[in-house]
């Protein structure tokens, strides 16, 4: 398939990375980790509401009581934990899993889309991510699965992405925005390898709704 330009990754994102990584893919993959679990570049926690809950104004906290990067995975978003239905979700690429088994690769799609549903599931429940927003996510990449059947050509790519640019300038989207969500995306493609791949086949790296829910999660996570 051709390389497609999408607004949720840059074009020259690199390849996903082989079954057994280096080492230097492990530390990504750890960085990527501590970043969606609200930990960024000032060491601290992102101050973040629980999936479905308002924030409320930071109290003030002297140095002891500011969350440690080790700790962060245990405080941030915990109180919905449980409450996560991975159903609706699991559905989803169960279908794209079965629909992959007829690419007469050997099942390794169906394999590596079984794999980026554990992982996505997985990073949702442990970073207080809404079910239901996940579902709806989702179930945009699912309506636009159909786009996925037919080769795209560089020229329709850059096509998508320019309609796409052009509903997040009509609806105000800003494009530091953009760039939360791009990372937001790219650390997902770390611990859910083929999130992209997905996003690339089916061209929902350009839907409006989806980019809106990229933005609103990597915000809620502490992106910026």
């Amino acid at each position: 398939m051709s390389d497609s330009a999408h607004i949720l990754f840059p074009s020259d994102v690199p390849a996903p990375a082989p079954q057994q990584p280096p080492d230097w893919f492990s530390v990504r993959q750890s960085s990527a980790e501590a970043r969606l679990a609200g930990v960024h570049g000032d060491g601290g926690a992102a101050k973040a509401p629980a999936a479905g809950k308002a924030g409320s104004p930071a109290s003030p906290a002297g140095p002891a009581d500011a969350a440690k990067p080790d700790d962060a995975a245990a405080v941030l978003f915990k109180d919905d934990i449980t409450s996560f239905d991975a159903k609706p979700v699991a559905e989803i690429f169960d279908g794209f899993a079965n629909s992959a088994i007829s690419d007469n690769d050997g099942g390794e799609r169906s394999r590596a889309i079984e794999a980026a549903k554990n992982g996505l599931i997985a990073d949702a429940k442990a970073n207080g991510t809404d079910a239901k927003d996940l579902a709806e996510a989702m179930a945009v990449v699912h309506e636009r699965q159909a786009d996925g059947m037919f080769e795209t050509t560089p020229e329709q790519a850059e096509q998508r992405m320019t309609e796409g640019l052009s509903a997040c300038r009509a609806e105000g989207v800003a494009d530091a925005d953009i760039n939360l969500a791009r990372r937001f995306v790219a650390d997902l493609e770390l611990i859910a390898p083929g999130t992209i791949d997905t996003l690339n086949r089916t061209g929902s790296g350009n839907d409006i709704r989806l980019i809106r829910k990229a933005i609103a999660e990597a915000k809620r996570r502490g992106y910026r």
